[in-house]
């Protein structure tokens, strides 16, 4: 018994050792495969016998190959790409906003505000010289430019709503393949569990599956005794569950009451109910790319877009006001300047001969020629202070607010989208140390393993020349 005894230990060796330079090959072959977690060949002693009344080893055996895995770390890390996918998409969509308001230019003439303060130049040009063509046709021409620059703004602020309206198409189908992929991983792993096996590479990806799940929208994953997870929309408390065992839900999109153009978000749930979550994912505070795209739509730009409204609607008022109650060359009074509107978009300039523009505060047919006292007084509207939303002021500083509040909106998205990137990064980095493959690690588990399987060839290599010695003996 004791030289077979010394084989079967040898073997054993021979078997757990193949078994462990498997696994760091493994480890080895996929040091750059995302979300690979390490793997580990957790040898333990067999049961001792008893021979001639000594407890002997019996050798060596692997009980188990264990995945490095933290589930609170998979947890934030989940948690944090939410974050960071909303983030990314709002920093993006500002910075394109940023675009449309800045008036930055060498000359300091182009941009809403030089057009805004050219316009009412325009007019104070032509209270100098009130009967001048070239000071009349000026008028029309900033009024016209003018003009362009709130349809520019108003026109990409409104292309801007209508893209992320579009990519809702995008990021749900996305999401929902996603969805699709754990359902069908949980299949295979539980199928795994079944049958006693370890399905730690299939664990893997599902929790990379999840992952970038959360950068498009929200989730809470919660892994199940049956080896199945559990997806749900959000913190976990509102009921949408997701994925379920081998069912996926989905995201569908149906058009909006209000506005038959935009496409509101439904949540078809794993047990076949159809949840409207629009205003959940808007609200969340880890909303994934799909929340803060419906939170660009819905609530950001419609906010630039009021703004932009307001402006345009109290000058229309204000420059009509004054044009209608004076009088052209041609005697004509009561004439518009701008198309009577309150949004920018529809803005336009109403007047169609330089001779209607209304300079004087009489008809110049009974006296008023030269008289530019109207001119005088659209002019002055440029420093006149009207009631606006953020209390009294002047037309110019309502819209230096207003770029204002953008950039301090850029800049939030910046340092936020900056922020959620640096967590994600460290996060990552932590798992990286915890559970990432470490080739020189690798390297000298190998160069380990190598070596006991070498040693327990020679073991057996021990044994075979006992054991040759024994019949030899016996032979002669």
């Amino acid at each position: 018994m004791g030289i077979s005894l010394l084989m079967d230990i040898g073997n054993s060796a021979l078997n757990a050792q193949r078994i462990a330079l498997d696994v760091a090959g493994e480890n080895i072959s996929n040091v750059n495969t995302p979300g690979y977690s390490r793997e580990t060949a957790s040898l333990q002693t067999q049961t001792p016998v008893s021979v001639n009344g000594l407890s002997t080893g019996t050798g060596v055996q692997v009980t188990a190959v264990q995945r490095s895995y933290d589930s609170f770390l998979q947890n934030q890390l989940v948690a944090a790409n939410a974050v960071s996918g909303g983030t990314s998409t709002t920093n993006t969509t500002m910075s394109t906003i940023q675009s449309l308001f800045n008036d930055v230019s060498s000359s300091g003439t182009d941009g809403l505000s030089g057009s805004l303060q050219s316009f009412f130049s325009a007019w104070q040009d032509l209270a100098s010289n009130p009967q001048g063509v070239a000071e009349r046709q000026a008028v029309i021409s900033q009024g016209q430019q003018l003009v362009d620059g709130f349809h520019t703004i108003s026109s990409g602020l409104t292309s801007v709503q209508d893209n992320m309206n579009q990519n809702l198409q995008q990021i749900s189908a996305d999401a929902n393949n996603q969805l699709k992929q754990i359902a069908s991983l949980n299949v295979q792993i539980q199928a795994a569990q079944v049958q006693g096996t370890q399905a730690n590479e299939l664990e893997d990806q599902r929790d990379n599956l999840v992952q970038q799940l959360s950068l498009n929208v929200g989730v809470t994953a919660k892994e199940e005794s049956d080896g199945t997870m559990t997806v749900t929309l959000g913190s976990g408390d509102s009921g949408t569950t997701l994925v379920s065992g081998d069912t996926a839900g989905s995201f569908t999109l149906q058009a909006n009451s209000g506005n038959s153009g935009f496409y509101d978000v439904v949540a078809n749930t794993t047990d076949g109910k159809p949840v409207n979550v629009t205003s959940q994912l808007a609200a969340s505070s880890a909303p994934g790319a799909l929340g803060a795209t419906l939170t660009m739509r819905d609530a950001t730009v419609p906010g630039y877009l009021k703004g932009l409204n307001e402006l345009a609607g109290t000058l229309v008022q204000q420059v009509n006001a004054t044009q209608t109650g004076g009088y052209g060359l041609d005697s004509s009074t009561g004439v518009n300047f701008f198309t009577p509107t309150t949004t920018a978009a529809d803005m336009s300039v109403a007047i169609t001969s330089t001779d209607q523009i209304a300079a004087a505060s009489t008809d110049p047919s009974t006296g008023g020629t030269g008289n530019n006292i109207n001119a005088q007084a659209v002019a002055a509207l440029a420093d006149a202070n009207f009631t606006m939303t953020g209390g009294n002021m002047t037309l110019g500083d309502f819209y230096t607010s207003l770029m204002g509040t953008v950039g301090t909106d850029v800049q939030s998205a910046t340092q936020n989208d900056d922020q959620a990137t640096s967590t994600v990064n460290q996060l990552n980095n932590l798992w990286t140390s915890q559970s990432g493959v470490s080739l020189d690690e690798e390297l000298t588990n190998l160069t380990s393993q190598q070596r006991a399987y070498q040693g327990a060839a020679k073991l057996i290599t021990v044994g075979t020349e006992m054991l040759d010695t024994i019949l030899g003996m016996v032979q002669s």
